[in-house]
């Protein structure tokens, strides 16, 4: 999963014409509680098992002391089942209604972000930053062009355009504010030190 690609996003097309950028985000609301209404599926497959064999516990435990490893398969397959619904819902829900500021400058890039469980704020040196990658996409609303900020540590790369399309000439206007170059899509998903030449869906608007 590309670097901040944790929901659908709605996003505007910035302006790469000066420095310093700002461009303001937000997550979707909308789309955190459609995606937490698709895993329900997924934890009652999970809470159906327990609670039968919860409701029948006497007889259960008689089963389980006869079969101690059919048992121990079913107890690990429920808390696989219970771990695979937890850990994606755990994602959406820390991106529910956050808003985070992206200030790029000069030799800088400052991140600010504001949520339901807290906040942070975070700074990187340009100079740190590989490129700009075009990705592609697809949330709840539709395929999106996207262009990552890309830095070694996923975690820093930014999302600086999200929208219907990623125009040739906005990628060259954003490459040439950066004095960064265009690389490939997939150096998003290495987290290693990256070679020349070489993403939430969020409401952006520059200041």
């Amino acid at each position: 999963m590309p670097p901040q690609a944790v929901l659908d996003t709605v996003a505007g097309n910035p302006l790469f014409d000066r420095l310093p950028l700002t461009i303001d985000q937000k997550s979707s609301r909308a789309s955190a509680l459609i995606m937490l209404m698709l895993l329900v599926p997924a934890l009652l497959v999970g809470l159906v098992p327990t609670a039968l064999l919860v409701a029948f516990a006497s007889s259960s435990w008689g089963v389980a002391a006869d079969h101690p490893g059919a048992a121990a398969q079913v107890l690990v397959g429920i808390g696989l089942w219970t771990v695979l619904f937890v850990l994606p819902a755990k994602r959406i829900v820390q991106r529910f209604g956050v808003v985070r500021r992206i200030h790029v400058e000069t030799g800088s890039v400052t991140v600010s972000e504001r949520g339901l469980f807290g906040s942070r704020d975070w700074s990187a040196p340009l100079s740190e930053y590989t490129g700009i990658a075009r990705h592609l996409r697809s949330t709840l609303s539709g395929l999106r062009h996207e262009l990552i900020l890309v830095h070694r540590e996923p975690r820093k790369s930014v999302l600086l355009h999200s929208g219907d399309l990623a125009s040739a000439p906005a990628i060259d206007q954003a490459t040439r504010l950066l004095g960064l170059p265009e690389i490939q899509p997939r150096e998003l998903y290495r987290g290693r030190t990256f070679r020349t030449p070489h993403t939430p869906k969020l409401a952006v608007a520059r200041a």
